[in-house]
């Protein structure tokens, strides 16, 4: 058994069919069927199930397609990193950037690493803060940036900034008028709008209101941040986000925000990336951009 072999059976597993895989593969499809062959018989059961529709792999087959993978991606990956050394930074990688940091980050971070390493394909993803965990975990992302402060299995987690959270309502509304800060317990009164889980902001709002052993009353849920600011600037509730997310979008002249107190809300910023599985090197001259364009914005007062 070889590396070769794993690849030629995951092939299969992939196409479902022992004509198509040797097809994209390559390889004659006698060659491929033997190699099956021997495969089954070094571990000594039938890997697949032959069908009208083609090949299905058994239960033993699912198990070493999964450790196959798992071994071939990590040979890679040491091949990545023995030839990292001298090698200029190339070929693919996917960074996860939550929606509420896009409009800050997303345009630097491409036009940084267009200019410093153009041979890098580049692909940036948005979305919600708990699905960045998911997808970095899965290995759909190389890295992303995450909120939380909670202990994260299988992920290296980095802190690179920390922000207060406000309660952000109608800029015209006599609650947030001549005031500097308002108590958690009477925020958690009013009728927030909030995306659902397990989205960052839900998450710390939540923790926080069970520490206090208090009820959050959610008015609405909706996973968009604009259209929850549109909807907090007509007056149909409140919401709970960071002065910075507030001040941003086509309707943030018709919002205003109190910081919250007693106790106060604060959220850690994390650059994050699967502790089991080795960063391309692409990836990895990824994650040193971004670095240094979050440690600039801390610099210019945009974060802690």
């Amino acid at each position: 058994m070889d590396l070769r072999q794993l690849r030629y059976f995951l092939g299969i597993v992939e196409h479902g069919s022992i004509s198509r895989a040797a097809d994209a593969l390559r390889v004659a499809q006698p060659a491929l069927s033997l190699h099956l062959k021997r495969l089954e018989e070094e571990f000594g059961c039938q890997l697949v199930l032959r069908t009208a529709r083609g090949v299905v792999p058994t239960e033993s087959g699912r198990r070493l397609a999964q450790r196959a993978a798992a071994l071939i991606e990590s040979m890679d990956g040491l091949r990545d990193e023995v030839r990292a050394v001298e090698a200029v930074p190339a070929g693919p990688a996917t960074v996860g950037i939550p929606t509420s940091l896009g409009p800050v980050l997303t345009v630097p971070l491409a036009l940084a690493v267009r200019r410093t390493h153009p041979q890098i394909r580049l692909r940036v993803v948005e979305g919600l803060s708990g699905h960045m965990l998911e997808w970095v975990l899965s290995g759909q992302l190389d890295l992303a940036l995450v909120f939380g402060t909670k202990e994260m299995g299988g992920l290296e987690t980095e802190p690179v900034a920390r922000e207060r959270l406000h309660l952000v309502g109608p800029a015209d509304d006599p609650l947030l008028q001549d005031r500097s800060s308002i108590p958690f317990a009477e925020a958690l009164a009013l009728p927030l709008i909030l995306p659902g889980r397990p989205h960052g902001v839900r998450e710390e709002v939540e923790h926080a209101a069970l520490l206090a052993r208090a009820d959050v009353t959610v008015a609405l849920e909706i996973d968009a941040l604009e259209q929850i600011k549109a909807l907090v600037a007509e007056g149909c509730g409140y919401t709970v986000l960071s002065e910075r997310v507030a001040r941003y979008g086509t309707v943030a002249e018709r919002l205003a925000g109190l910081p919250i107190a007693e106790p106060q809300i604060e959220r850690s910023i994390l650059l994050a990336h699967a502790s089991g599985r080795p960063m391309p090197v692409a990836a990895r001259a990824a994650h040193g951009i971004l670095r240094d364009i979050l440690a600039g914005l801390t610099r210019d007062g945009a974060w802690r």
